[in-house]
């Protein structure tokens, strides 16, 4: 764990030079000159590992993050609300949609009929509409829509 502060203390020169002695494990001697305790104190030692002032000091827990309750009463976590509403859902693929779809497939891609057939025997199963599980439309529909993009359309 790492902390930092930023603080401005105010000191004489005294008491800054008392607090590096001590610091260093010498003691203050007001009858030696300051500039001999200097040349005779050695630098401060690194530290390894903890702080001195955090020793000793038992790590706190943090709190448990706070839960928000539902409209029913369980509880739900505060981040359990979707930031969008989903989307909704797809709408019911008539065959005169579909039919339309895939005539717009053909008339911007430039295989026309082949490109249409193809999208049918790989989503559908079949080679025509009609011969396709209406529940593979839907991916029809999506493949079709790609193929559009694709083009431009």
């Amino acid at each position: 764990m790492s902390i930092t502060v930023n603080c401005t203390i105010e000191l004489t020169e005294e008491e800054l030079m008392y607090i590096l002695l001590a610091r260093a494990g010498a003691a203050a001697d007001a009858s030696v000159p300051r500039a001999a305790i200097v040349e005779a104190t050695p630098p401060p030692k690194p530290v390894d590992g903890d702080y001195p002032m955090t020793e000793g000091i038992p790590p706190s827990r943090l709190p448990k993050a706070p839960r928000r309750a539902k409209a029913n009463g369980a509880e739900a976590p505060i981040n359990s609300t979707p930031l969008a509403p989903p989307p909704p859902p797809p709408e019911a693929l008539d065959e005169p949609a579909m039919r339309s779809l895939l005539s717009k497939v053909g008339a911007v891609h430039p295989l026309k009929v082949k490109a249409i057939t193809d999208l049918l025997e790989a989503h559908g199963g079949k080679r025509r509409l009609s011969e396709c599980d209406p529940a593979t439309w839907p991916v029809i529909a999506e493949e079709a829509q790609k193929v559009l993009a694709e083009y431009g359309a």
